[in-house]
């Protein structure tokens, strides 16, 4: 009699590479964002220049851009959360496998420096280097 086939295994990697390059791609988009944001803020947050960018005031930018962040926070933890049930790694412990403790910790505290940065931006206690 035969032996019974063995149940066809997924293809992991495949899996972990599809959520390396959107997390790039996320991670990529939010610190071109911020970055691009942050040098446009520091050219024309000159005194005289209340408004720029179509009327909008600096603190205006700044809380736009601390909700920008928050959201793609939020994307890339939600993008994170079902990677790690697509490959397979809810089983595993909370610090082993896609998107562990270990990752979220990074992604929480880098938008919690960048909302930080744009709320002193915004509350006017952000002095540029001379």
């Amino acid at each position: 009699m035969p032996k019974p086939l063995a149940p066809a295994s997924r293809d992991t990697s495949s899996d972990f590479k599809a959520y390396e390059d959107g997390k790039h791609r996320r991670y990529e988009l939010l610190f071109a964002v911020n970055g691009g944001a942050f040098t446009v803020a520091k050219l024309f947050s000159e005194k005289d220049s209340l408004h720029f960018l179509g009327h909008l005031t600096l603190p205006q930018v700044a809380y736009g851009l601390a909700f920008f962040t928050f959201l793609m926070g939020v994307d890339i933890a939600v993008f994170g959360y079902n990677m790690r049930k697509k490959v397979g790694d809810q089983e595993k412990r909370l610090w082993d496998g896609v998107f562990s403790l270990w990752g979220r910790a990074v992604l929480f505290f880098i938008c919690l420096l960048i909302i930080g940065g744009w709320y002193q931006v915004a509350n006017g206690s952000y002095r540029p280097c001379t």
